[in-house]
């Protein structure tokens, strides 16, 4: 989970514009090209995701 308004959040939002900036749509002549692209980009934003979330316990009573 990211919680709103928070560092974690703009820095996740940063990276996650950041790789997709980074995605090279240069050579995308077959769907095994585009299959690597997407890929790459599923792993990158794992990473991503990974690195700035943290994990939380929703009860019933957490207020999210």
């Amino acid at each position: 989970m990211i919680i709103r308004d928070n560092k974690k959040e703009n820095t996740f939002i940063k990276k996650l514009i950041e790789a997709i900036r980074n995605i090279n749509t240069n050579n995308i002549s077959n769907v095994d090209c585009l299959n690597s692209i997407i890929f790459e980009f599923a792993s990158s934003m794992e990473i991503i995701w990974v690195k700035n979330s943290k994990v939380v316990n929703i009860t019933k009573y957490s207020k999210i």
